[in-house]
């Protein structure tokens, strides 16, 4: 009878490694699946994967600082509709209100992916 309750306490011991080996691999592997890391604004994501985790319009590489671009450059959210057409206006009005949020954040991957002009 011992050797069945050794017999149990291994399988236990067992099924609780793969457990946590199952827990390891769905970490590894969500991020790569799902939309990526959610943020207080329902079209705004970040995946690592994507221009290193910056924050992008959700099920696009746009990121928010396009969008505010064509903002600080005149743009009206209709016009940056027409000019990034896979996005919608609510797409567009989410972006904006996460740069007003985050201004200081979406201000410096601006200023790092501003082009250098030779002179």
């Amino acid at each position: 009878m011992s050797e069945v309750a050794v017999d149990t306490q291994q399988v236990v011991r067992q099924i609780g490694v793969l457990q946590e080996q199952l827990a390891q691999l769905k970490r590894l592997v969500t991020p790569q699946t799902a939309a990526g890391a959610p943020t207080e604004h329902p079209h705004i994501t970040r995946v690592e994967g994507i221009l290193g985790g910056e924050p992008i319009i959700k099920g696009t590489r746009t990121p928010v600082r396009a969008v505010v671009e064509h903002w600080k450059f005149g743009d009206t959210p209709e016009e940056i509709a027409r000019k990034l057409p896979h996005l919608r206006l609510a797409h567009i009005f989410d972006a904006l209100s996460y740069y007003d949020d985050h201004r200081e954040e979406i201000e410096q991957y601006i200023a790092l992916n501003r082009v250098p002009v030779d002179d």
